[in-house]
């Protein structure tokens, strides 16, 4: 039995993955108190961990977690810990992401995940495409490629790159930080020279390769339903190596976006870049569905927020 071109099936199953997903956000909202009581020995953990004994030591922690999708996952802490004790990124921004993916990525399609960290999107995105998808993720950073690369070795329908995505192919500066802070890898670390972590923690400067969505789309022969990218500021040089593609396709692009106190020049010059080939911006509600928005920056004022997922798409 199918309903507007789905079958039954995969609408009952992603109602069950929504409704797990619940759990995660329920979790995520408890005070410190009854997060405590909901596991108070991984809760001790990951707290000692945190405080104590990461920043003497500086090494993380290895931890395998069962996610709210029954899937395994290697964690390191104390990066993963919010993983770690709710089975989900629970980040509010996070969660609404994940009911976008859920609602929008179905069996057969394709998704690409930039900037894949230890690999929980690019994870959700293969169970969510099945057998018939594919899942093309991206990790420039070489100990964070590594958890990545070891939570997708057994499962067929993802492809892992240790590459950046940026303007054009070949070997680009990058920057990588401690385990703690490795969310903030990034081409440019200017953006986090304010922030009060940053004067303790100093970034690691390598060379890694790189390639263009272009060429991915290219190489693999691919039309992906959505593309998500989170990378801390290499936003315009991504869409800029998109610009062929996007010009004659319709893909999501789901762009992590910062406030303007957090140095979001970039993030204004790639929509602006996606604005001219017809992209409208959107934003991502509570049921994980979208509502357009002209004007992006008085969204996080409005709410109090430093960072959100925003939608692109054509009309």
């Amino acid at each position: 039995l199918y309903f507007n071109g789905f079958a039954y099936t995969d609408i009952y199953m992603k109602e069950i993955l929504l409704k797990q997903l619940s759990r995660v956000q329920e979790i995520a909202e408890y005070s410190k108190a009854k997060r405590f009581l909901n596991q108070p020995g991984k809760y001790i953990e990951a707290l000692i961990f945190r405080k104590v004994i990461y920043p003497i030591t500086k090494k993380e922690r290895f931890r395998e977690v069962n996610l709210f999708f029954s899937q395994r996952m290697n964690i390191a802490l104390p990066a993963s810990t919010d993983i770690y004790l709710t089975g989900g990124k629970s980040h509010d921004s996070e969660i609404r992401l994940a009911k976008f993916l859920i609602k929008n990525l179905n069996q057969g399609d394709n998704f690409v995940d930039i900037g894949a960290h230890y690999g929980y999107f690019t994870l959700l995105g293969a169970h969510l495409v099945g057998k018939g998808g594919k899942v093309f993720s991206f990790e420039p950073g070489k100990s964070t490629y590594s958890l990545l690369d070891k939570n997708t070795t057994e499962i067929p329908n993802i492809n892992v790159f240790n590459l950046a995505v940026s303007d054009k192919c070949g070997l680009i500066s990058f920057y990588e930080f401690p385990s703690m802070y490795s969310e903030y890898n990034s081409k440019d670390v200017v953006q986090f020279e304010r922030e009060d972590w940053f004067i303790s923690v100093k970034p690691k400067r390598v060379d890694v390769d790189a390639i263009t969505i272009d060429q991915i789309v290219t190489d693999n022969k691919i039309i992906p339903t959505i593309i998500k990218m989170d990378v801390e500021g290499g936003e315009y040089d991504v869409i800029k190596g998109a610009m062929n593609y996007l010009a004659m396709n319709n893909t999501y692009i789901v762009m992590e976006y910062l406030a303007s106190e957090r140095e979001n020049s970039n993030h204004k010059k790639a929509t602006e870049l996606l604005r001219s080939i017809g992209y409208k911006s959107y934003l991502i509600n509570a049921e994980g569905k979208l509502t357009l928005t002209e004007n992006i920056d008085p969204h996080f004022q409005l709410n109090n927020i430093d960072s959100d997922n925003i939608v692109f798409r054509k009309t």
